[in-house]
């Protein structure tokens, strides 16, 4: 099916306004006359120096199929995924033993005399490479390998845990029984037992699995101390260090260095006052319908109330019907709707009341829009703006680390997303109460995004469902992130309970 991009002109451009994340080459727009467009903004003299590298298209031009067809993967579901605009003629990916090699002298200098490398450098599983002239379009991997264009100077960051000097690699293994292949994701049962092995000497509240280490975040406030390298720093095989802090982990997986470049609200040019967002009604534009990423709003606090003045927007989820109840639902994010069950399009204040939640599942942050009977045949999982149409639901275990997804949320456009592991996140409980098993413990995938993002765009971003490149799988559903790192539950419960695509 094919319809429209997003109305709004401004929130396409975000991902194309800096050099360095300018992928997609979206549309600015133009045409003879600008101004003789109705679905052009006014001109902003600030903003139009900003747009310059961009191309200029006629209207017309926006009825193209939502899903750019230039933009192709060489299998994007793992390590080793070549971009449409990478045409390295080399791969840096070894299948046979799972790893990355660094670039050899000949192709070090193929890099050098196919883009202005002021300086490069490379981790385990992707490369940076320093330039004050980003090549357009920006590949999304070089040599298959994930790559991030930056400026002089900005080398990027990798997490750094709290009490990284808690660990000791002399220290024993206490479960060097348990492996899985490098670079790539443990299995349930692997991650069960890691946690409980590490529960003989830690109080873990959370860990995380990750290309390069497992990191394990401790408890605080439960009358434990732990002596500098006094805890395994291998576990089962793999580097692990440990987190010890008031701020989250999570938190900390920040790359401030990129920061300027790749939030909007930074640079220099956009219009002053609030960021945009995709306020168009889908209802009123041909062909009428409602799809993944349009903007979502709750309706107002009960009154007497803090919020009875206060609406959430956040992005639509994806329509799914229940094998066994026969349900047909859109999901949306459970946060965006706690003071109000009312769902209205595009905004309350001027838009349609399209449904009302009527369940949710809190641990996931998802929850369950009934539609009204005059929009219930109005959503389509069909089209989903740019990003992959929506195919099926995945579970945990058919995500591979390294494989590529992408989002297009209501206040961003399209973004890409390289998945980089997994976390299990142990539930809160009331002092006094049993603790949970680990087979409940909250799992999420973690990502990190290629895109312009800041943290009031990731606030509407929220709900969106994240796809597989060229699959359409749907991984889950777009969570509040931490700087340039998403996370997202796990959909393997809404599975188990008969949910799937409509």
């Amino acid at each position: 099916m094919a319809t429209a991009l997003r109305s709004s002109p401004d929130v396409l451009r975000f991902q194309a306004v800096s050099p360095y994340i300018h992928v997609y080459g979206l549309p600015t727009f133009g045409s003879a006359n600008k101004n003789d467009s109705p679905t052009h903004p006014k001109a902003h003299s600030k903003s139009d120096q900003a747009y310059q590298h961009l191309p200029s298209v006629s209207p017309p031009d926006l009825l193209s199929h939502a899903h750019p067809e230039s933009l192709k993967w060489i299998n994007p579901e793992g390590y080793g995924s070549r971009h449409v605009h990478d045409k390295a003629p080399f791969s840096l990916w070894n299948e046979s033993d799972r790893r990355f090699h660094s670039p050899t002298s000949n192709q070090r200098a193929w890099i050098i005399a196919n883009f202005s490398v002021r300086g490069m450098g490379w981790m385990l599983h992707f490369m940076y490479i320093e330039t004050d002239q980003p090549p357009e379009p920006v590949p999304l991997t070089l040599g298959c390998m994930p790559v991030l264009f930056v400026g002089i100077g900005e080398v990027p960051k990798t997490p750094a845990p709290s009490a990284g000097y808690y660990a000791n690699p002399r220290v024993k293994d206490p479960c060097p029984q348990i492996s899985w292949p490098k670079l790539s994701n443990p299995k349930k049962l692997q991650k069960m037992a890691v946690l409980t092995c590490l529960t003989e000497t830690v109080n873990p509240k959370a860990i995380y699995f990750l290309p390069s280490m497992m990191v394990v975040e401790l408890a605080l406030n439960d009358g434990r101390s732990y002596e500098p390298h006094s805890l395994p720093g291998i576990v089962a095989g793999r580097t692990t260090l440990y987190h010890h802090s008031e701020t989250p982990f999570l938190n900390s997986m920040k790359d401030l260095h990129r920061e300027r470049r790749l939030d909007p609200a930074k640079w220099e040019f956009p219009e002053t006052g609030p960021l945009p967002q995709d306020c168009t009604n889908y209802l009123l534009e041909p062909p009428s319908l409602l799809t993944p990423g349009v903007r979502l709003s709750s309706g107002r606090g009960a009154k007497g109330t803090s919020y009875e003045n206060t609406t959430q927007a956040t992005s639509a989820g994806v329509r799914l019907r229940n094998s066994s109840t026969g349900q047909d639902v859109v999901t949306v994010a459970y946060h965006g709707f706690r003071f109000s069950n009312e769902v209205y399009h595009p905004t309350e204040e001027d838009g349609v009341r399209i449904g009302d939640v009527i369940d949710s599942r809190p641990e996931l942050d998802v929850a369950f829009m009934k539609l009204t009977p005059s929009e219930s045949h109005k959503f389509t999982n069909s089209v989903y703006f740019q990003a992959e149409q929506p195919t099926r639901l995945v579970s945990e275990d058919e995500i591979a680390q390294g494989s590529w997804s992408e989002v297009d949320g209501m206040s961003s456009g399209l973004v890409s997303l390289l998945s980089e592991g997994t976390a299990l996140f142990k539930p809160e409980r009331p002092p006094g109460h049993p603790d949970i098993p680990f087979s409940r413990w909250r799992s999420n995938i973690l990502a990190q995004v290629f895109g312009a993002v800041n943290n009031r765009m990731v606030d509407g971003m929220c709900g969106a469902p994240i796809v597989g490149c060229d699959t359409g799988h749907v991984q889950g559903f777009f969570h509040l992130g931490s700087g340039y790192y998403s996370r997202c539950a796990t959909l393997d419960d809404l599975i188990t309970e008969g949910w799937a695509m409509v």
